[in-house]
């Protein structure tokens, strides 16, 4: 593929393209992406975690004190980092539940319960 080919391939792929309202709303029924929160979207894109038991394995074992770590198929090849990992992918699955970090921050930079949080 040449590199004219190559670059109208993908600005065809990242055209925006306008909708009515009906097509927009049949959108949504195919696909949810379509009114995803970018939270949502950052989800999507890391995968589903698949659960490694490090008992089984002698050397992880020890660097894991034989925990059972996730590994999600985005980070496969970063080794060491799980548990950093995880703490970004907690964050994002709370922004997508929209309890993100930043709305229980006070105004000082402390942070407040949420029952003496002002609205």
């Amino acid at each position: 593929m040449d590199v004219i080919s190559n670059f109208t391939a993908r600005f065809e792929r990242t055209r925006e393209e306008e909708l009515s309202l009906e097509e927009y709303l049949q959108l949504c029924k195919r696909d949810k992406m379509a009114y995803a929160t970018a939270a949502e979207r950052m989800l999507a894109a890391i995968g589903e975690p698949e659960f490694v038991d490090t008992r089984n394995n002698p050397a992880m074992s020890r660097i894991f004190a034989n925990k059972v770590i996730k590994i999600y198929p985005a980070f496969r090849e970063f080794h060491g980092t799980e548990e950093v990992i995880e703490q970004v992918v907690s964050y994002f699955r709370h922004a997508a539940q929209g309890l993100e970090e930043r709305s229980r921050i006070g105004k000082a930079g402390r942070a407040m319960p949420r029952v003496g949080r002002p609205p």
